[in-house]
């Protein structure tokens, strides 16, 4: 076959091809004009799940490691040097306030304390003997005037003397628990030496650290819950007592202590906890996972505004169970895509169903199959 017939073969093959595609995709298609006075055929709308827009309060739950303490404690020195003649007590003992844990010698303060009353005696005795000797003339009142003041400088050193040997006695300042000593009788003991601690274990103090961008959102009297690492089965409930001055620069956090019931006395000073509190923050709309779209610009959503998808970008908020919380330009009520989010495009045409009757309608039909 002459090589001019196989070209003019080619081209005419080529040119029906082309004619059926353009056919197919302008006539058979529906994107374009069936004819000169023809009707013209719309591209079909894109079908997708819509759901109006709705309101929902961040509720914002926060988790820190909190440590103990007891609401009084207090780690008991003797004001005086002296030898232990008594240990008082025993470790985990209750004492009570003024009763006593150690004492030392005190011979010689007792000694005092009797010199000092006896003092005072007979400055009273020879004060009463010039009061009654002033009248007639007899005592002058420069004589009763120092008498008097003999008298107030013996009582100053009986309470002197009796201070003494009060300090000779360390008494306990609160009640409470007592820890351990390692005193025993015959030891020496000064002002630096640590007899016991003193814990009032009835309420304990748990201080945790709050994170400076939930630090506004706690007040004095909100209710925490606090479980112990040793239980985490337990969970107590305590309220919110002091809050720190000031947001600490190294930390960027905020002190806060909580005070929790002890009745049973089970929790020890110093014992370590989670501490979980919660507070409502501002209202912001809710959607679901499924909606939010991702794209190097942000995280978007699709909304339906006079039958034609329109693109939002948004900001996340907080995961809510399925849901999230976003922030943008969003109104309560606006109907935005469940299911169909994928091919959509701005300005696209879309026939919107209302996500629930749909998810209805399928569980139906499911049913009835099964």
């Amino acid at each position: 076959m002459p090589m001019r017939l196989q070209f003019v073969i080619v081209a005419l093959l080529a040119a029906a091809l082309a004619g059926g595609w353009w056919w197919y995709a302008g006539g058979r298609g529906g994107g374009g004009e069936t004819g000169g006075d023809g009707p013209k055929t719309a591209r079909a709308a894109t079908p997708v799940l819509i759901e109006p827009l709705s309101l929902a309060a961040d509720r914002v739950t926060v988790r820190a490691i909190g440590t103990s303490r007891a609401r009084r404690s207090a780690v008991i020195y003797p004001a005086v040097s002296g030898e232990v003649v008594a240990v008082a007590f025993t470790a985990e003992q209750r004492v009570k306030r003024g009763q006593p844990l150690l004492r030392l010698d005190d011979k010689h303060q007792r000694l005092a304390v009797r010199l000092a009353e006896v003092a005072v005696k007979e400055a009273r005795r020879h004060l009463e003997r010039l009061e009654r000797l002033a009248p007639s003339g007899a005592a002058s009142r420069a004589r009763l005037q120092t008498a008097e003041a003999e008298l107030e400088s013996a009582e100053l050193r009986l309470d002197q003397a009796k201070a003494d040997l009060s300090d000779r006695t360390v008494f306990a300042p609160f009640d409470g628990v007592v820890g351990l000593s390692e005193l025993d009788p015959g030891d020496r003991v000064t002002e630096e030496t640590m007899v016991t601690t003193l814990d009032d274990r009835a309420t304990i103090l748990v201080e945790f650290a709050v994170p400076e961008d939930y630090a506004g959102g706690l007040k004095l009297g909100d209710p925490v819950i606090v479980r112990p690492w040793s239980a985490r089965h337990r969970e107590i409930r305590g309220v919110a007592t002091a809050l720190g001055s000031r947001i600490d620069e190294t930390t960027r956090s905020l002190t806060v202590r909580a005070e929790i019931a002890n009745p049973d006395d089970a929790i020890r000073p110093g014992s370590s906890f989670e501490v979980q509190f919660g507070f409502t923050g501002g209202n912001y709309p809710r959607v679901r996972e499924v909606a939010v779209s991702w794209s190097r610009d942000g995280a978007y959503l699709w909304r339906v505004v006079d039958g034609k998808a329109e693109r939002v970008f948004v900001r996340l908020v907080r995961r809510e169970r399925g849901h999230l919380l976003v922030e943008g330009p969003l109104r309560e009520g606006d109907n935005i895509v469940v299911e169909g989010v994928q091919g959509l495009r701005p300005g696209l045409a879309v026939a919107a169903s209302p996500f629930q009757a749909a998810a209805a309608e399928g569980r139906g039909a499911k049913g009835k199959g099964s």
